[in-house]
């Protein structure tokens, strides 16, 4: 009995392997591109500049969905050059141009039919940088990480594209600056590469490098691009220095002197980038403005428990998926899996504190914590350590109340102190990440009423990924 128990399990571990190696994606795919010889290609969506010739149309585009494996609908050509500024992509996508949809949308929303790159520059076959482009010219861009289990749309970087319909179908042209991605210092470059094309109206969609739906992973299997040679990563020091000047109107209500009909104020302050070396990178802000950033949603919140707001203030933005720490898996469903260690819009919030007003007393209050300065130290090594440390400072904020016994101040925020440390270290190709973050909050509170606010609090964390069996399980810790 145990001797026919042992046979069975020998078998069926041989079945689920041979099965396995069915399914296994198959090799890298590569493509060879030639840096820009003569005149850089004019961006109009039409891939016909001389620059184009240089370099051969790849294509065999297999599809991913709704039939894994099929041929498409209509097939995908591209092509890619750079220079020393920029990467340069020129699509065909052939199809009947009576039926391809043209939809417009907002940023970041995908539309009627899209083509989408995406480049794993690192090389470190989890994270890459992922660009989209739709028929009617709306772009879509995120940031991926965890092997394509995460896709953070907050991030929005500078790049071009543009669009054109002909008789074979459409075309598009895609202008990527260097600046926007991260790799080392390396003379040649090899970096990940995938393109995808969705077809709207068979809600189809075909990759350049197959990658059958049942094989784990997203980056792990990319295909690769050569021939990158002799570029440098973005320049070492930018400082942009600002001044804002703002004005507002509102309704004016009688006898609140803070409600007079209109305000205005002026605010000067500097951000910063210093390129340590090809690894690391160090940002800082004085004093930053987000006026430019799209407000958050409405919303009437009855419950104990805060609203959650996505990141998209640049500075926070950049390494964000570094200090992305899970408290629950993504199966715990509901609002659990978006509980995280470090949540960085705590960081110049609306302050803790309202003052308490008699019916003769009128007030004016900030409607956020101004942050002092912030610093913060990302990047990631040849050796596969992802780093970021993130220092920020907030001011103490008062509000100005105003009543029969004159005008006053009373603190709401008392001047606080941020910082948060995290780790990552990858092993066997990617397929093992082991990672540990602290956090820690200290605030300085002299003022009675902001006693209900803790001093200081610390928290940490360490935690595990590991990918075995030629990725058909996933342990995480």
């Amino acid at each position: 009995m145990r001797v026919l128990l042992i046979l069975s399990l020998l078998a069926g571990a041989a079945a689920q392997s041979a099965a396995r190696n069915e399914n296994a994606p198959p090799p890298p795919r590569i493509y060879r591109t030639a840096r820009v010889n003569g005149a850089k290609p004019v961006l109009d969506g039409r891939v016909d500049d001389p620059a184009w010739h240089h370099v051969a149309w790849s294509g065999e585009f297999v599809q991913r969905m709704p039939e894994d494996g099929a041929a498409p609908a209509a097939q995908t050509e591209f092509k890619i050059l750079y220079d020393d500024q920029a990467l340069y992509f020129g699509f065909r996508m052939h199809d009947d141009p009576s039926l391809v949809r043209s939809l417009l949308a907002r940023r970041d929303w995908f539309p009627g039919d899209w083509i989408e790159v995406n480049i794993d520059s690192y090389h470190d076959q989890r994270t890459a940088f992922s660009f989209t482009l739709s028929l009617s010219g709306t772009r879509g861009d995120e940031f991926v990480s965890n092997d394509g289990n995460n896709w953070d749309g907050s991030w929005d970087p500078v790049w071009e594209g543009a669009t054109r319909i002909d008789e074979g179908g459409w075309t598009a042209e895609m202008r990527i600056p260097l600046s926007q991605l991260r790799f080392d210092g390396a003379e040649e470059q090899v970096w990940g590469l995938q393109v995808q094309r969705r077809i709207f109206r068979e809600e189809e969609r075909s990759t350049w490098q197959q990658i059958p739906r049942d094989v784990s992973g997203w980056v792990s299997n990319f295909g690769e691009i050569h021939g990158i040679r002799s570029i440098e990563p973005a320049r070492r020091i930018e400082i942009m220095p600002y001044s804002v000047a703002r004005t507002e109107t509102f309704a004016k209500i009688e006898g609140d002197p803070y409600r007079d009909g209109n305000a205005s104020d002026v605010d000067i302050g500097m951000d910063g980038k210093i390129r340590l070396s090809s690894d690391l990178t160090l940002d800082f802000t004085i004093n930053p403005d987000f006026g430019q950033i799209e407000a958050d949603p409405s919303e009437v919140n009855l419950t104990a428990f805060e609203t959650y707001f996505s990141e998209k203030r640049p500075f926070f933005i950049e390494g964000a998926n570094i200090l992305d720490l899970p408290l629950a898996p993504a199966i715990t469903g509901g609002h659990f899996t978006r509980d995280r260690l470090f949540y960085s819009r705590r960081i110049g919030k609306r302050p803790a504190h309202s003052p308490d007003l008699d019916d003769d007393e009128y007030a004016k209050a900030p409607g956020n914590t101004s942050i002092l300065g912030a610093a913060k130290l990302t990047g990631k090594t040849a050796d596969g350590l992802s780093i970021c440390i993130l220092e920020s400072a907030t001011a103490l904020e008062r509000a100005a109340v105003t009543g029969p016994a004159g005008e006053s101040e009373t603190a709401v925020e008392p001047g606080t102190n941020y910082f948060v440390g995290r780790a990552m270290q990858d092993f066997r190709d990617g397929d093992t990440v082991i990672g540990a973050m602290i956090t820690a909050v200290n605030r300085d509170i002299e003022d009675p009423q902001l006693e209900f606010l803790r001093r200081s609090a610390y928290a940490g964390g360490v935690d595990l990924q590991h990918c075995f069996h030629d990725r058909d399980f996933r342990l995480e810790a």
